[in-house]
């Protein structure tokens, strides 16, 4: 089998009604342009089965449904990422909320500046997120934004969406890098721990939910918390003075002598 241009990882948690309108977009959004999609499935509502059903007639399209606790929208990708064979992956929401009509800005982005990821921003010129559901969930995601941009104010200078769900980038990027999110937010993950020189944005609607229901709750603000405390540990240069602190101090501890026998 040829090696698509590019591989769409789409994971899913109960979007029965919003398969088929999304494969649809999908299909005249792309035209000629090779793709594959990867649906990486944690659904309880026969979403897979909706799936499984259109990937009889179509070969490009392919699932893996998942069952058992811990699952997350941002372990669904990294599933479906080292299932991935095109050259390029662009990961999207299921629920029509990023319109498909982007993949091709994205892609062209990529290609044009050699970007090694292109994010779909809602907050450059031509954006929108309008599709937030209410002023709450408005202020909870700029907020959380802005958190981040505190953990990490230089691998996020100038990237105005960096929490976003809707991005594309070179498969080579993510290969041999151990990703490790918790949550959903796949996108801050990936700009953190890969070795990108180069992210570009372009601009997009947020579109309003049609079907289903959104998933972001109180939880899920908690479990980003703990995913960016988690980041931040690793990898931000604000707490390399503490981590070389605790290394230094458990060095110590196992070379302390406890008074036990000699082996």
């Amino acid at each position: 089998m040829s090696i698509p241009a590019v591989t769409l990882v789409i994971p899913t948690l109960n979007e029965r009604d919003n398969i088929a309108p999304l494969l649809a977009e999908i299909g005249t959004a792309l035209g000629d342009i090779t793709w594959e999609a990867v649906f990486v499935d944690d659904s309880r509502d026969g979403t897979d089965g909706v799936i499984e059903r259109l990937a009889c007639s179509d070969p490009r399209i392919r699932l893996l449904h998942r069952t058992g606790t811990g699952l997350s929208l941002a372990s669904a990708v990294v599933d479906g990422i080292a299932r991935a064979r095109g050259d390029y992956i662009c990961v999207l929401d299921a629920d029509l909320q990023h319109p498909p009509d982007r993949i091709v800005a994205m892609l062209d982005e990529a290609r044009r500046t050699g970007a090694d990821i292109v994010v779909a921003s809602r907050y450059v010129p031509g954006g929108s997120a309008g599709g937030l559901a209410g002023p709450l969930r408005h202020l909870y995601s700029v907020g959380l934004k802005q958190l981040s941009r505190a953990m990490f104010p230089r691998r996020l200078a100038g990237i105005t969406d960096p929490l976003g769900g809707y991005f594309l980038m070179r498969r080579d990027l993510v290969q041999g890098v151990r990703l490790r999110p918790i949550g959903y937010k796949i996108l801050l993950e990936v700009l953190v721990r890969t070795h990108w020189r180069r992210v570009r944005e372009v601009p997009y609607r947020f579109r309003p939910r049609q079907h289903g229901v959104s998933k972001a709750d109180l939880p899920q603000g908690i479990t980003f918390l703990r995913h960016l405390g988690r980041l931040g540990w690793s990898c931000s240069p604000a707490l390399a003075p503490m981590r070389s602190l605790v290394s230094r101090a458990a060095r110590g501890c196992r070379g302390v002598d406890t008074g036990g026998p000699s082996t």
